[in-house]
């Protein structure tokens, strides 16, 4: 067996925000908007992506230790000042040569905040 694990971190300054705008009637459907980042990844072939284990890990520090969260991972939010509460949800999507990041906010109010600075853990198996 074979093992592959990645470290890759993203800044807020990096995410791409996607919008997508109503469709229909615009009551019914508001439209939504996600954030993403791509990294080429040439240890995810094919032979990897079609019969091996991808899995992907938030990685945090606990002081000395590291803590790995799969994902997804909810990050809960609130702003007494504003009296809001949002959850950011980070998640990530695998093809071959390519590994995806995807985080989304449940309130979809993002013209006023990007994604936060995540590092990611990713472990390839085949």
């Amino acid at each position: 067996m074979n093992t592959e694990t990645i470290y890759y971190t993203v800044y807020p300054r990096d995410w791409v925000k996607v919008d997508f705008p109503p469709v229909g009637n615009e009551l019914e459907d508001s439209g939504w908007t996600y954030f993403y980042y791509d990294f080429r990844e040439p240890k995810l072939t094919n032979q990897v992506f079609n019969k091996g284990v991808m899995n992907a890990y938030l990685v945090t520090y606990d002081g000395q230790i590291t803590v790995l969260t799969p994902l997804p991972f909810d990050n809960y939010y609130r702003d007494n000042y504003a009296r809001k509460a949002w959850t950011e949800q980070v998640t990530c999507e695998f093809s071959p040569q390519n590994v995806r990041f995807i985080a989304k906010f449940n309130d979809f109010e993002v013209n006023y905040r990007n994604p936060l600075k995540y590092t990611f853990m990713v472990r390839l198996a085949w």
